[in-house]
């Protein structure tokens, strides 16, 4: 199987300025994560908005670092236990996507497995999630999330985000999203 690559921002992969004047061309380290698409009712998905981390402040979907010893698919459960009290069911590889930037703490630079649960779930009543301020399930066309997550959201199918938003949101963040999905050859 092969792999196919699509940058989704203009600055695919140039280095990031950080903000004091010197270009990132490579980070401390690099962040493994996992999230999950999770489906609510009535075609709803599960939206939270973080408190911490480079895209606080913006509706996210359930997802976070993979922990030493953990594999990719229990991070996406735990996560999304943690932080919505969702519990998923079978989990769908939707892609793998690289991200690049910068926020206030510095440079980032994150790889994200991206999966689809296939189980409807509800947010409990009253559940407060780590590092979250809210939590919503709403029809994706109803909310503007951050945009790495209307990427993510059309490629599972699920949403329909104009292609432009997109791609002006990446750049206005100065994120560097490339998107990764197998069984095709690379994309040169």
């Amino acid at each position: 199987m092969g792999l196919v690559a699509q940058a989704t921002s203009q600055a695919a992969f140039e280095p990031v300025n950080d903000g004091t004047g010197s270009a990132l061309s490579g980070y401390d380290k690099v962040s493994s994560a996992a999230l999950a698409i999770v489906p609510g009712p009535d075609g709803t998905v599960t939206f939270l908005r973080q408190t911490n981390g480079p895209y606080g402040g913006h509706w996210l979907l359930p997802g976070g670092r993979i922990e030493p010893g953990e594999s990719v698919v229990e991070t996406a459960r735990r996560e999304t236990l943690e932080e919505s009290g969702c519990e998923v069911g079978q989990l769908t590889l939707v892609r793998v996507y690289e991200m690049r930037g910068s926020w206030a703490k510095g440079g980032y630079h994150i790889i994200m497995f991206a999966f689809l649960s296939d189980r409807v779930a509800v947010v409990p009543e009253g559940f407060r999630g780590d590092n979250v301020g809210a939590i919503v399930q709403v029809a994706p066309q109803e909310l503007r999330p951050h945009p790495t997550v209307m990427r993510i959201l059309n490629d599972a199918g699920v949403a329909s985000y104009p292609e432009e938003e997109i791609v002006a949101g990446l750049a206005r963040d100065g994120i560097a999203m490339l998107s990764l999905s197998t069984g095709s050859p690379v994309a040169v």
